[in-house]
């Protein structure tokens, strides 16, 4: 799928689980009973996974990112060795050291990375008209049913993702070797936490109706 057209799709889930957040917000006589609590964190995680697959990054960018700073690590550590009058003994060890500390701070600054990024395409595909208005629905009379809106999400989640695997790799080990990728990973991911969330807003509704607090 290509990658407009995916930030769109990804935009419009938000704003369907955005919906059924707000409604169970809304319509749950107790956000903190445990389920509708469950719920809640498990939808806002589903939002926060959709922004970081919206934010991928390919590995050819990956690749010459690390290749850029890995330069000027070496470079700058050589020029600042040279001005102390460090050996070049002495200078290995510096570079091996900071690149040592840029390597395990790399998936921290990914995140941040793939969250901005994410975010800034988002928030273009929603003003291309991707994404769709946002309601509390019939809140005012309780919680009744799961909310329509995340049903539509999953429905909507799903569909998006096996397009982005294409028709051509739908069989399950294809499935299997694509659910590793990015976006793919991160999409199931979010499908998964929504499913989550729906079957914890079952089990509350479940206990409502047996008259359990």
């Amino acid at each position: 799928m290509p990658g407009r057209a995916l930030h769109a799709e990804i935009e419009a889930v938000r704003a369907l689980v955005a919906d059924g957040l707000a409604e169970v917000s809304a319509a749950a006589g107790d956000l903190e009973q445990f389920w509708i609590r469950s719920a809640c964190l498990r939808l806002a995680a589903v939002d926060a996974a959709l922004v970081e697959a919206a934010g991928r990054i390919t590995v050819s960018v990956q690749v010459a990112v690390g290749t850029v700073v890995s330069f000027g690590v070496v470079s700058g550590v050589a020029a600042l060795g040279q001005v102390a009058g460090l050996g070049s003994g002495a200078v290995v060890v510096l570079a091996g050291v900071v690149l040592g500390v840029l390597v395990g701070t790399a998936p921290m600054v990914g995140h941040r990375v793939r969250v901005a990024v994410g975010r800034r395409r988002l928030a273009r595909a929603g003003r291309v008209g991707g994404a769709e208005p946002v309601g509390a629905g019939d809140a005012h009379i309780g919680l009744l049913v799961v909310p329509e809106s995340l049903e539509r999400a999953r429905i909507r989640l799903v569909s998006a993702t096996l397009r982005e695997v294409g028709s051509g790799s739908w069989r399950v080990p294809q499935l299997r070797l694509a659910a590793r990728t990015d976006p793919v990973r991160r999409l199931a991911h979010a499908d998964l936490l929504l499913c989550q969330a729906i079957d914890c807003l079952e089990r509350y509704l479940d206990d409502l109706a047996k008259g359990w607090p």
